[in-house]
């Protein structure tokens, strides 16, 4: 389970609407720039969550069939894009119609940002109402995307992860340990025995 790697955040998905506290509220051409790289890598940890899913059922059918896995779990989701993993993903999540609508909705907000977004509304960057709007709008992505995420997470994902032993403890120090892998191998001033979890 090398592949497992650890983002940690927490649940916001019961809450409506996220706090606007969570980000920076200017409108300047870099903070939509900024919103731009957090929707995006919003959506990536989301691709992530169910890349984990995927590979724990490849894990779990193997040791009920006494197979043993020839190929890494993870390769192939991530091969797959967002819309790929949700098809592959299916079989899980029928059984949640609400997680599926939100996985569909995060494919088309995902989908619109990598191939539509700066085409589309480029012209808005050059007002400060319009530099307003690309933020909210940009917000609400992120928004969905952590949403979508925590309750995927929570209904289908960490309950088998959990199954398999992995439990909030050793998702915590595995984090730890990679922070501070982070840390030793970038020894820069931003990273302080002050941030350290506990």
């Amino acid at each position: 389970m090398d592949e497992l790697f650890v983002v940690r955040h927490e649940p916001t998905w019961r809450i409506e609407p996220e706090p606007d506290t969570e980000y920076d509220n200017g409108t300047d051409e870099k903070t939509v720039y900024a919103l731009f790289g957090l929707a995006i890598y919003k959506a990536n940890v989301l691709e992530h969550s169910l890349v984990n899913l995927l590979a724990f059922t490849k894990i779990i059918t193997a040791r009920e069939q006494g197979e043993q896995l020839i190929r890494d779990p993870w390769t192939q989701g991530f091969k797959d894009m967002m819309g790929k993993l949700i098809k592959r993903a299916e079989a899980h999540t029928s059984a949640h119609p609400e997680v599926l609508d939100d996985l569909t909705n995060s494919l088309k907000r995902r989908n619109r940002l990598v191939h539509n977004f700066w085409r589309e509304r480029i012209p808005d960057i050059i007002s400060e109402a319009g530099r307003a709007k690309l933020c909210a709008d940009l917000k609400a992505d992120c928004r969905l995307f952590t949403q979508t995420d925590e309750r995927f997470s929570e209904r289908l994902l960490d309950p088998l992860m959990a199954d398999m032993g992995v439990t909030p403890e050793t998702i915590a120090a595995q984090y730890a340990k990679e922070r501070r892998e982070a840390m030793a191998r970038y020894e820069t001033e931003a990273f302080t025995a002050e941030e350290e979890p506990a």
